[in-house]
């Protein structure tokens, strides 16, 4: 059920960036029409530019760890036995657990204290732009979430009762 989840989540999160990142193109694209052609600015482009830009790089992160995509050095872990590299991931995955619980809630506070602030160009509270931390970070955490309940049933299970 959580790998069907996190595959399901992973699969919107794709299609919202693709969505986002062809209106992205579009804006900025019609932008330096307005500006060079018809000699008229949108004052509001560069700020959706960049917006869109931060929710991408939140949604894209998630994306990124679902297909184990993040930088590593996996030179290093084929170089270890097994049980070591077992361990190390497992080590690894309740760590970024930790660091995205407290991305999640400092994100979440983050986007609720700035929702009163309204940006200049067009007016949106910024605590929608600050919600791509949590967002992502949430989606994160189904991701690891289902990479470490993965990895612990994969561990090998000593037979009872045989010695060593």
């Amino acid at each position: 059920m959580l790998s069907r989840l996190s595959h399901s989540l992973n699969r919107i999160a794709e299609m919202i960036c693709c969505v986002v990142l062809l209106t992205m193109t579009l804006v900025v694209a019609l932008q330096v029409v307005c500006r060079y052609l018809l000699g008229a600015s949108l004052t509001w482009s560069e700020e959706f530019a960049r917006y869109s830009l931060v929710w991408i790089t939140f949604l894209g992160g998630s994306i990124a760890l679902k297909k184990r995509a993040h930088m590593g050095v996996q030179a290093l872990m084929d170089a270890l036995p097994p049980k070591a590299r077992h361990l190390i991931e497992t080590i690894t995955l309740i760590g970024i657990l930790g660091f995205l619980s407290i991305a999640t809630l400092k994100g979440i506070q983050l986007a609720l204290f700035n929702m009163a602030q309204h940006s200049p160009a067009m007016g949106l509270p910024v605590g929608i732009v600050y919600f791509a931390v949590p967002t992502g970070s949430v989606l994160m955490l189904v991701h690891v979430t289902e990479q470490l309940t993965t990895l612990v049933r994969s561990f090998p299970v000593r037979e009872r009762g045989r010695n060593r």
